[in-house]
């Protein structure tokens, strides 16, 4: 299957978080990083649903980003 090019366009504040994600999962590549979400989305809404809520998934996340400050 050829490549498929894409241009979006994002807002500061989303690409500030995109590149944090970036760095957090240690990726140095914007495509191979949005390819990941994109698989990560497609397993998120087509396999076993989660228990968590968006509530708890940025609540675990602010505790690990404290936890990585502090250690």
């Amino acid at each position: 299957m050829p490549d498929v090019f894409m241009n979006i366009r994002i807002e500061e504040q989303d690409e500030r978080m995109l590149e944090l994600m970036m760095k957090e999962d240690y990726f140095d590549n914007r495509s191979s990083f949005i390819r990941k979400l994109i698989r990560q989305e497609w397993a998120r809404r087509y396999s076993q649903p989660s228990l968590f809520t968006v509530e708890d998934a940025i609540k675990a996340g602010e505790a690990i980003r404290k936890e990585k400050d502090n250690g």
